[in-house]
């Protein structure tokens, strides 16, 4: 896993999910790096993926700000 530094790919997902109004929609964890793929309020679908500490503590975070 990468180390606690920027990270350019969570500091994108996190302006569409937290400004953007866009929902995680799938959430992939791994021990070679996680996957998130958001969808926008008009359907349009991104997929995300970074082996950085900082990203996956922010998945886990996903489950609790946007229960299933």
């Amino acid at each position: 896993m990468a180390g606690w530094g920027d990270d350019p790919t969570l500091a994108e997902l996190r302006t569409l999910v937290y400004e953007d109004g866009w929902r995680p929609v799938e959430v992939t964890e791994s021990t070679e790096g996680d996957t998130v793929v958001v969808e926008s309020p008009d359907g349009e679908r991104r997929s995300f993926a970074s082996d950085h500490v900082a990203f996956h503590r922010f998945v886990e975070g996903l489950a609790e700000d946007f229960p299933r």
